[in-house]
Order: structure tokens, then sequence, then C-alpha cells
């Protein structure tokens, strides 16, 4: 029991510190808003793209992520994306809200905390099954974001057609694509070019969680308490173990059980607050969700890790 205790605040608390460590550079201003802003562009075009390729180019597909984890993957935020838009509609009476607390429900900040997270648990060696899933994972959720903002607001538009092209030239969605492909033609690098990837990619996960720090800000907590509440409960508690047992039963285990249960585990993504202002929804409600998932994800997914760790699970 103390190890599984050992292992699931291991995972977390880098996780935690760095996003303190974020916050208190920010309101001791250390750094500055454009600091923050030049460093979150800087890691999404180059360290989180280095930091997949490289977990990914290097190993074996087949052997990291088994095409059951994939099926369960696509399957259930399909499954999950198809309920919300039959039942969110008929409880919730804003129809600014009801595209937002879709999006909210199923988007996930995954990139970030998805790959950190199994890194901590497994190893960068055993990271790949989550780097893969992230190259599945990110565009399904921007087009199902267009489509629940477009569908379900009311209020202003959001670009199919500038979406797919934006994640056709995502450079997470490339670097990931990109290590698939250098995976399968088993592609090597000289000796200084592999230690010069393998630096640059380790700046990845520590700077965007220190941005994510940064830009925390409680005075965006308020309002909408109980409604942006009841939403983190059902996506950080409810829709893990709605799945979480599925993938259990279909026989996933280690870091591909790690990497799906991180998929429905991890805050809202912070890219969903910019398209729901972009779509004339409820802004406001978006930001709250950002916040209020990343500062509860924290206990329960260190309760997920101790739980499924207890359990031989991983």
């Amino acid at each position: 029991m103390f190890d599984s205790f050992l292992v699931a605040l291991n995972a977390i608390m880098p996780t935690f510190l760095l996003l303190a460590f974020g916050y208190f550079l920010k309101h001791k201003n250390f750094v500055s808003s454009e600091f923050l802003k030049q460093t979150n562009t800087l890691t999404f075009k180059f360290f989180l793209p280095f930091l997949l390729f490289n977990n990914i180019y290097k190993t074996e597909i087949t052997e990291a992520i088994d095409g059951m984890t994939f099926t369960i993957a696509v399957g259930s935020l399909l499954l999950l994306f198809a309920v919300l838009c039959i039942v969110v509609p008929r409880v919730v009476r804003e129809p600014k809200q009801r595209g937002v607390i879709i999006q909210g429900l199923f988007r996930s900040n995954y990139v970030i905390f998805g790959v950190s997270l199994v890194t901590n648990v497994f190893g960068a060696e055993e990271a790949a099954a989550a780097s893969i899933l992230s190259a599945v994972l990110v565009p399904m959720y921007n087009v199902l974001a267009v489509i629940a903002l477009t569908v379900f607001t009311g209020g202003g538009k959001v670009s199919l057609k500038k979406t797919l092209k934006s994640i056709a030239t995502n450079p997470l969605i490339i670097a990931a694509l990109l290590g698939v492909f250098a995976s399968i033609i088993k592609l090597r690098f000289p000796a200084f070019l592999e230690t010069s990837l393998r630096d640059v990619s380790r700046l990845a996960t520590p700077l965007a969680l220190i941005v994510l720090g940064g830009d925390f800000s409680f005075r965006k907590l308020k309002g909408n308490m109980r409604i942006a509440g009841v939403t983190v409960f059902i996506k950080l508690v409810v829709i893990p173990l709605v799945f979480l047992p599925i993938a259990v039963l279909a026989g996933s285990r280690g870091p591909s059980l790690l990497a799906l249960a991180l998929a429905w585990e991890t805050p809202v993504a912070v890219s969903s607050y910019i398209m729901a202002q972009q779509a004339g929804a409820d802004g406001e409600l978006a930001g709250q969700l950002v916040v209020l998932s990343a500062v509860c994800c924290i206990p329960t997914v260190f309760l997920m890790i101790f739980i499924l760790q207890s359990m031989a699970l991983l």
C-alpha cells in the first residue's frame, strides 16, 4: 500500500510543483505576461514537438501501443461526444453554455499532462504510448470542438475549414506523425544529434507546466461556480469511472492503461477557452473550466494512479 502511495506521489508531485513554481514566478513579478505568452508559443511550436518526436521515433510502434488501445481511445471519445450532444442541450438552459460544457467534458490537455505523467511513472522510454495516442486524440479534440461550438452555441461561427487547416499545420500532430514514420523506417541520427534532440525535448514539460501555472488566477474562478463545479466533477470523476473499468476488462495494462486513463482524467485544454470566445459562446465559463479542472486534477489523478497501482494494473 505504501509503495503504491509513493508511486502516485512521485507521479503527481513534479507536475504540481512546476505548476506552483510558475504561479509563484508570475505573481511575484519575476516574469511578465508577455514572457509567458512568448514562452508558451516557443513551447508549442518547438519544445513539445521535439518531445513527441523523440518519444516516438526510437520506439517499436507495434510494441508501444496496440490496436485495442486505439480502439478504446477513439471509441470512448466518440461515444462520450454523442451522449453529451444528446444530454447537455436537454439539461443546460443557457444556449451559450451548451457547447462550452460539451467541449469541456471531452477535451483534455493531454499532450502536456498525459505524456508527462506517463513519463513520471514509467520513464521516458515507456512514454511512447501516450505520445502516439496524442497524434490521434489532438485532431479529434479540435474537430469535435468545432462541431460542438458551432451546432450548440447559436452565437458566432467557428470556421471548419480554418480549423482543419490548423490541424494539418499543428506542430504537435506533425511531430507525432513524423515520429511514427521515422520509427517505421527505423531512422537513426548521429550521436551528437540524438543528444541535442534529447536535451531540447527535456525542456518541453517543465516549461509548459510553468507557463500554465503562471497563467493561473484564482480571480478567474468567480461566477458560474455551481455549473463549473458539476462539469469538472463529471469530467474528472464520473467519466473515468465509466470508461476505466472497460479498459481494464479489455485487458489494458501498464503504460497503455495509464495513457488511456489520462485521456479521460486530465484537465480541460487551454485552447478551448480561445475557441469558445471565437464561437460567441460563454468564454468566461470556458476559462473557469480550464482553471478549476487544473486545480482539481491534482488529487483526482493522484487517487487514480494510487488505486491502479494498488490493484497491480500499472
